[in-house]
């Protein structure tokens, strides 16, 4: 393995890790009895980026997804905080 290779998998790893960490902490924000923001948007966001930069890892291994944007935009989808937003419109 090349450095490349293993700093393009310590970046994708950690992208994991923060994504699903951030999720839970906005859905515990969620569920909190009183007012917390949680940390926004951000988990999404990442997460997003993270399966950008997976699905092609996972090409070169043979492993095909279908409908790549689906995968792409379903962290956004289900980030609690924008359920939170739209809750309180």
């Amino acid at each position: 393995m090349t450095g490349g290779a293993l700093v393009g998998l310590v970046l994708l790893s950690m992208g994991w890790l923060f994504c699903l960490g951030g999720l839970v902490a906005n859905y515990r924000a969620l569920l909190a009895p009183r007012k917390s923001t949680g940390l926004g948007p951000l988990p999404g966001l990442v997460g997003s980026l993270t399966v950008f930069f997976s699905l092609p890892a996972l090409a070169s291994y043979g492993v095909h997804a279908p409908w790549p944007w689906l995968w792409i935009l379903l962290p956004l989808a289900i980030d609690p905080w924008l359920v939170l937003r739209l809750r309180r419109k």
